[in-house]
């Protein structure tokens, strides 16, 4: 069986914007088997994507032994048999992993202003001798009925019915966790906890005055309630928040059925996006003042 290799070391919304390449690949090399090389998120993304997504191999690049981690990696993939590389990555201390295939596909780095799903599509027509894709694929995540099962109880323990509209918050941001003298390279990724609370306020008064059975909620990792609760006090209580279990399956589910999601722009953007939900996506600069914010597909 042919074995191609997939290269792409990153946190959740980066895996989810390979997903459009990935399916190409599936689709254009029906009889390979496909291995993954990647970060832990990028394994929770695509655990369950497809069947003939086998193997991950989970590369840690901030590892205190990373060098020795490199090297054991690359003589598995040396040794693996892999027909073809595609190499998504932008670093280019990556090439001696896909030159370790009998054929590497990298990005092309002339092209730096090309939407990143895009080059990654190009990578793999390329490959196949085509000049692109057209507009066949598209960022998608699967969600499963078990991982719906799952969201709709948690939903339904905070009193949220199967015709209730939901609005959901996302404020935070993967940055967040970073040393505080490293937080400023994301500032684009904030938008104040006041502004999420008078959103929600404005919101609830709306849903009062037309008799609507709208929620507002919050799903959140244990990590980031603190971000959470300042935004429930701020907004009297119009936002509910929740912090399940983390269980990646089970959040995808619980975004598809949020009617609208009004995120950052992180992780739950893009996976908000790939299951179809309805963004406003929140771009904001350093100064509250210049926040924008601007429906994203």
């Amino acid at each position: 069986m042919t074995k191609i290799l997939v290269i792409r070391v990153g946190r959740a919304g980066d895996m989810v914007m390979i997903t459009p390449a990935v399916r190409a690949i599936l689709d254009h090399y029906p009889e390979a088997e496909v291995h993954l090389l990647t970060s832990a998120d990028g394994r929770r993304v695509f655990q369950g994507f497809s069947p003939r997504l086998t193997t991950f191999l989970v590369y840690d690049r901030h590892a205190l032994l990373e060098r020795i981690e490199r090297h054991v990696l690359l003589r598995r993939i040396r040794a693996g048999g892999y027909e073809h590389a595609f190499c998504f990555e932008l670093n280019p201390s990556f090439a001696p992993f896909y030159r370790a295939a009998k054929q590497g596909h990298c990005i092309d780095m002339s092209q730096p202003y090309e939407l990143y799903p895009r080059r990654c599509l190009a990578v793999v027509a390329r490959a196949l001798g085509r000049e692109a894709f057209g507009d066949n694929y598209w960022i998608s995540l699967p969600v499963t009925a078990e991982a719906r099962t799952r969201a709709y109880a948690e939903l339904a323990a905070a009193g949220i019915g199967r015709e209730t509209f939901v609005i959901g918050l996302h404020p935070t941001y993967s940055g967040l966790r970073r040393a505080l003298w490293k937080r400023g390279v994301d500032a684009g990724r904030r938008w104040p906890a006041g502004a999420f609370a008078e959103l929600a306020r404005g919101l609830a008064a709306y849903a009062r005055s037309w008799n609507l059975d709208l929620r507002i909620v919050m799903d959140l990792l244990p990590e980031e309630s603190a971000v959470g609760a300042q935004i429930v006090r701020l907004s009297g209580g119009a936002v509910t928040m929740m912090t399940p279990r983390p269980d990646f399956q089970r959040y995808k589910a619980t975004l598809e059925r949020m009617n609208v999601l009004v995120t950052t722009d992180t992780g739950a953007m893009h996976i908000g996006g790939a299951v179809g939900t309805s963004l406003v996506a929140l771009f904001a600069g350093t100064d509250p003042a210049s926040t924008g914010a601007h429906v994203s597909i």
